[in-house]
């Protein structure tokens, strides 16, 4: 099939989606399929990085006649190079996807990663929740061909949202395990993070938003450094500088590292030469290097199926996770990792020490994770 992933972001910029996307090209191009990437920005800044397949990125238009611009774009990328399916998120890509029906009648698989479809209404995240977005998200699901749900918890919020049922199909996200089972540099590891060479991490991966929990985490660190001083929280994600006033608080800026994005691996296209990105994959020398991975998200919604979830358990770690939807379909109590309730800086505390000082049960844990995450 020609198969298009349109989308409306996409990598370098990091983030649960675009891996998602990326990951998924590369595997249905492997089993024959013709797949391109088309839409997202970065028509001139990231005209020269290339992943292994067409990506075609529009230029990014502003003003009052937005959608209508990004529907002529698609319509003329399926016209030219063909299509036989459409697929990816919800709003806005979906939506325009849906509306292209009017024209083209090309059959549309939407898959809802989290704030495409959750509602937390406490923490106001959701897209739903939006007046002028939400009425456009109902058009997509009613308009679409077929739904994915990469957790129960997407599952329950698509039905929640007028969804057919029998329009749903559970697949959950997938990931490379092959990059983060690779050997780690974790001399290297510390050295970039200025960490003493016998510093013990912890590590979280994710983009910051009120709900993913960042703040419940480092309020456990003080309870943690008591037991065992030489921990080193790691947050890697977009925005987490807004966290430095909260470390400032608490006396911790010397044992918590904001890394900021990292960026991913890329080939650049220079003329008629290439080059490759030689850096080393920091992320994946940062999974293999770390003790134990933390998902603290605040509630149900806050997590579609983290894609850092699985990279850390495809890295072999053991998961400590806040037991709301998305974290709770991968993360077996006990089994490959631990569940604590939300927003509970002393639980989370008391679990992560558990696995510190344990060798035996967070050797266990991550083994398993190791197995859960390749099947």
């Amino acid at each position: 099939m020609n198969i298009v992933l349109y989308v409306n972001s996409f990598l370098p910029t990091i983030g649960g989606r675009e891996l998602v996307v990326h990951y998924l090209a590369g595997a249905l191009r492997e089993i024959g399929h013709q797949v391109r990437v088309v839409g997202p920005a970065g028509w001139w800044s990231q005209r020269k990085v290339r992943f292994g397949y067409p990506l075609h990125r529009w230029p990014t238009l502003r003003g009052r006649f937005v959608e209508q611009v990004q529907l002529l774009q698609l319509l003329l990328d399926t016209a030219i190079w063909g299509c036989d399916i459409i697929h990816h998120n919800t709003y806005p890509t979906g939506y325009i996807a849906a509306r292209l029906k009017r024209i083209r009648d090309l059959p549309l698989v939407v898959t809802p990663h989290g704030e495409d479809i959750n509602i937390v209404s406490e923490l106001g995240f959701g897209m739903r929740l939006n007046t002028a977005v939400g009425p456009k998200i109902n058009y997509t699901l009613e308009r679409t061909e077929m739904l994915t749900a990469i957790s129960a918890g997407i599952e329950a919020s698509l039905v929640n949202a007028g969804a057919l049922r029998e329009k749903i199909r559970r697949i959950p996200n997938g990931v490379d395990v092959e990059r983060f089972q690779k050997p780690a540099v974790a001399a290297d590891i510390r050295k970039w993070l200025k960490l003493p060479a016998e510093s013990r991490v912890i590590l979280t991966v994710g983009n910051y938003r009120p709900c993913k929990g960042h703040e419940v985490l480092i309020r456990s660190m003080p309870l943690i450094l008591y037991a065992e001083p030489n921990i080193y929280l790691v947050i890697v994600g977009r925005g987490t500088d807004k966290l430095r006033p909260l470390l400032r608080e608490l006396d911790l800026d010397e044992k918590v590292r904001l890394t900021g994005s990292i960026s991913f691996p890329a080939v650049a296209s220079w003329g008629q030469s290439h080059s490759v990105n030689h850096s080393p994959d920091w992320l994946a020398c940062l999974y293999r290097s770390s003790e134990m991975y933390v998902s603290a998200g605040m509630d149900e919604g806050a997590e579609g199926l983290s894609l850092a979830v699985l990279e850390a358990m495809a890295a072999g770690l053991p998961v400590v996770a806040t037991n709301i939807s998305g974290n709770k379909d991968i993360v077996i109590h006990g089994d490959n990792g631990f569940l604590v309730p939300p927003a509970d800086p002393s639980k989370l505390a008391e679990t992560v020490l558990l696995l510190l000082k344990s060798n035996d049960i967070k050797f266990r844990l991550g083994r398993k994770a190791k197995e859960i995450a390749v099947v």
